[in-house]
């Protein structure tokens, strides 16, 4: 990042005005961009005003971690959003090492489910997710949230029941009174895992609100994410209720969700669901 401020204190410090140092260089419109904005030009462009400015090109760069730190965030984000996790361990190795306690705890949430998921490792994953919490007991955010549901994951793969129901009923007290507009991706997949939670516990009126509370989330941003999971939730509990009508109703939207967005799981359940009940899941 260009220290536009910077160029424009030594520009006026040697009198010179903006069409003056872009003679024969650039455009008054680019200097003006450059000192506002600290919008570099090109390398060429900005070799030659450092120069007319007696400026090195180690005077003006600012080395901002935090920004740096965000865009590897951002597109690891983006990574585990579409379970490509390899992806996600790559990206993360350029993730500079900081005293920001929100960009450390989520890089190392990221860091810590990505290599769960790869590993299957549990034991591995309920270290990293504590240590996550213990280095960061003074804030609550998203990702101290998350480590806590993702606790409750691991050890559910675990068959530990006892540890992740407790675990997934802290995530429910923690989510209670969060704002899940500020992470909306995040937001629905702790609704996805607290319905399947309570669907697993036989907990239909906890599952049902919940999951209907993801499900209008998602409607209100317009996003399809865990939606076919939670039409399938809701399913299942029409289902057990002797539903069955309305049943069938969820359980074709959850097959067209699965099948746009490509979630074989839910779809080929959803499929079994709609052949045993003589649906014409052909023409769906």
């Amino acid at each position: 990042m260009i220290d536009g401020n910077k160029i424009k204190q030594t520009r006026k410090k040697i009198g010179l005005s903006q069409s003056d140092l872009a003679k024969d260089i650039t455009t008054q419109g680019t200097i003006s961009s450059l000192e506002r904005n600290s919008t570099s030009p090109g390398s060429t462009i900005l070799v030659k005003l450092l120069n007319r400015l007696d400026l090195k090109l180690s005077d003006v760069v600012i080395n901002d971690i935090a920004t740096e730190n965000d865009q590897i965030l951002m597109q690891a984000d983006h990574f585990s959003m579409n379970y490509k996790y390899q992806e996600v361990i790559d990206s993360l190795k350029d993730f500079q090492q900081t005293d920001d306690k929100d960009q450390h705890a989520h890089y190392q949430f990221l860091k810590t489910d990505a290599e769960m998921w790869l590993t299957n490792n549990s034991d591995d994953a309920i270290f990293g997710f504590n240590q996550l919490l213990l280095l960061h007991d003074d804030i609550s955010d998203i990702f101290t949230i998350l480590a806590t549901c993702e606790l409750g994951v691991a050890y559910s793969q675990k068959k530990d029941i006892t540890k992740a129901n407790f675990y997934f009923e802290q995530t429910a007290s923690l989510f209670k009174n969060y704002n899940t507009n500020n992470n909306l991706f995040w937001s629905l997949l702790i609704y996805d895992n607290l319905g399947m939670y309570y669907a697993n516990n036989d907990k239909l009126e906890k599952c049902i609100d919940i999951t209907t509370s993801g499900l209008n989330l998602a409607q209100r941003n317009g996003s399809s994410y865990f939606v076919e999971s939670f039409y399938y939730l809701l399913s299942e509990m029409a289902e057990q209720q002797g539903k069955h009508s309305e049943a069938i109703q969820y359980t074709i939207q959850a097959y067209s969700f699965a099948k746009f967005i490509g979630n074989r799981l839910i779809g080929e359940k959803a499929l079994a669901f709609l052949k045993k009940n003589g649906i014409d899941y052909l023409n769906l």
